[in-house]
This record gives structure tokens, sequence and C-alpha cells, in this order.
């Protein structure tokens, strides 16, 4: 383990607020709770975030310094975990430029920020020795159980920028660097859960492209520093992926009513989130798709509920290791009802199919559980 050895430190963002967090309606904006009233606050990171948008949660604002914005606050981070998550993605160059490029390439120079090179333009370019750099850096937030995640959703110019490194030829190295936000990271996986895509990627461009995972420490007044240089980068756990295999599950929100399901008869169902546990040995997208789609023949039991849903959400595990049942049990655990003999005709589990009264989203934990099997369960 490679450590910073001068600790410098930067200001990655200016601490104005503290607040709650209370809804975040889309992707851009946040509403939190502060001391003089409720305020809109535009959020940087465009990821999920499922891991940190949960009401209640701190969050660190900074004052817009533009008058001119619609929004006159910005979500600078939000606390985790004992951890300060910087949610200033954009601003992860800045911790490249500063702390991680002087570290790693000591003998850089000619430095430069956002060079354009042929249709392509790279987050930082410069010379070391005799080779020409291009470096992209991602800003990782996604750290659960030690494995740190990238990206919390699908990213079609993450994997371009892959594609557009991997050209590179001569005396040119592509580098990228994933700034990961937690001091607590022993390694680095690619999001193969959420973006399939950007796995298979990295993998196919391991040879062309060196990656680097840094982790970094934040504090709540807004001052980052780096701690671990060399967190271990691991690109081949993609044979789940290559063999379209794994478990899923499907969050359900449905109205109260009743259905005829299949064998099963006619069931009651409560107003509610329900959420379905199944597997896929092979063609896990296109299961996944098959349950997304509202006009379909019925052939699982699952397929009746869907069809009269209010609210669909898919989460996908890639993963080699039959963990279907045990997925199942561990719902029943934390669930507040089953149906009984839903989804589970072709194992002794009680159910396949669970109630929650909330969004599952919002449970603390489900969001463990779901974090467990992708982080953990589907890898060791």
């Amino acid at each position: 383990m490679k450590e910073s050895e001068d600790q410098k430190s930067i200001k990655i963002f200016s601490p104005d607020a503290l607040g709650t967090l209370i809804s975040r309606p889309n992707r851009f904006i946040v509403i939190v709770k502060l001391p003089e009233g409720n305020v809109r606050a535009h959020c940087p990171n465009p990821g999920r975030l499922i891991e940190l948008m949960n009401p209640g949660r701190t969050m660190i604002l900074e004052k817009s310094r533009n008058p001119e914005r619609k929004t006159g606050w910005t979500l600078a981070a939000a606390e985790y975990k004992n951890t300060t998550v910087s949610l200033f993605s954009a601003r992860a160059n800045a911790v490249a430029g500063e702390l991680i490029i002087p570290e790693l390439f000591p003998h850089a120079r000619e430095i430069k920020a956002e060079y354009s090179w042929g249709n392509s333009r790279f987050d930082w370019h410069f010379f070391s020795g005799e080779k020409e750099i291009f470096l992209e850096v991602k800003a990782c937030t996604l750290i659960e159980e030690g494995t740190a995640m990238f990206p919390d959703a699908p990213s079609l110019r993450a994997s371009r920028h892959l594609e557009e490194l991997s050209l590179l030829k001569g005396n040119r190295e592509a580098h990228v660097v994933f700034v990961i936000m937690s001091p607590h990271t022993r390694r680095f996986i690619p999001n193969m859960h959420t973006d399939p895509d950007f796995a298979r990627r990295m993998f196919e461009v391991r040879d062309k492209v060196c990656f680097h995972g840094v982790s970094a420490s934040c504090t709540s007044e807004g001052d980052l520093r780096i701690v671990n240089l060399e967190v271990p980068v691991i690109t081949r756990e993609i044979k789940a992926v290559e063999k379209d295999s794994g478990i899923y599950m499907i969050l359900i929100k449905m109205e109260e009513c009743s259905l005829r399901v299949g064998s099963l008869g006619v069931l009651s169902f409560k107003a509610g989130w329900y959420v379905y546990a199944g597997s896929a040995l092979k063609n896990l997208k296109s299961r996944v798709s098959r349950h997304l789609r509202k006009r379909k023949k019925m052939h699982w039991h699952v397929d009746y509920l869907l069809a009269h849903s209010e609210k669909i959400k898919d989460l996908p595990i890639y993963t080699l290791k039959d963990l279907e049942c045990d997925l199942a049990a561990e719902l029943t655990s934390i669930s507040e009802d089953q149906i009984h003999g839903f989804g589970c005709s072709d194992c002794l589990c009680p159910s396949h199919l669970f109630f929650f009264e909330e969004d599952p989203l919002q449970n603390r934990n489900f969001l463990d559980l779901l974090f467990h099997y992708r982080h953990t369960l589907a890898f060791d």
C-alpha cells in the first residue's frame, strides 16, 4: 500500500450550511431542511446515489457564488457511515491535478487540463520521460464493505472514454484514475451489476489502459487528502457478465387488489411494495427485460403481478453463484410479510415474494442486503 507521504490536502468544498435531506425530486435537485427552512440545492453528481439519498441523512451545502443561478445552494457532501463523502464529481479533476499526478508521475511536465486531441478531450495531458500521457479521472462514491464500484448508473460516456484511450499508440500512454471518496477501501471492481458494458470494456482494454485506484479522506470542513495510491483495481471479475448469469430482485409498487395468479388461484395484495427474488443461469439481461415489459405471455407467477403494477424497478446482481434461495431467506428476515408459495414452485422456500409497506430503497436493512450481495457475496 502506497500512501501519500506529505499528507497534503486541498479544499474540495466550502461547508456553508448543514441540513437533512428531505427528498431528491430528480437527478439534479435535492430538497434539504436547514434551520431556517427547506431549500432547493443543485446536485452536482448525476449518479443514482441510492446509498446516500435517504431522507434524514445529514447533508453539507455550499452557497452558490453565482447570483444568476436558479438554485442558491449546491449539495457538496453527505455524511455516511462516519465518513464525509464529497459529491462534487467534477472537482475530482482538481484532486488529480494537485495531489495525485505529482505522486504517480513525479517527473510530469507540460501538464495541461481539458486537453483536446483529435475528436476527443481528455481530463489531463502531460509528458513523463519519453512518454506522452493521456489521463482520465473518474470520481467514485459507491463504496460498500470495502469494495468501491464505478459507475453507479449506466454511463455510455465512461465506456466511450475507455474506447478512445485504447486507441492511443506509439509512445502515448493511457491512464484512468478512479478517485474513491472513502478511506475504507480495499479494492475497486467495475460495477457490472449496474453497467455490465463498462465492466466488459475495462476488461477488454486492460492491456492498453492503465487503471489506478486512489482512495481519499475528506473532512466535514471540505479538506481532502489522499490515503492510498494503490487500491487494487480488479478487472477480471466479469465471467458472470460473459455468461449473462446472476440473480435479481424486482421491486413492484402495488395498489390494494385481488389477482388470479396461475395455479395459486386468487390472491389478495395489500397496497405497498413487493420484492421478487429470481435468478437466471444464462440470459439474465433478457430475463429481467422481459419482466419489465407490461405486455407478455403469462408464464411466471410474477408476470401476473407485474401486469397490474404501478411502478417497477429492477436490481440485477451478476454472479456465477446460485444465491437465489439464500437471497429469499434473507428477505424473509427483513420484510414485513410474504406471499406463501409465490415464485418458489421449483425449490423448498416458502416464498420468493416479500412485502414492504414503504419503498425498499429507503429501507436501510434492504440496502445493506443489496450491497452485501453486490459488493461481497457475488465475488467472494
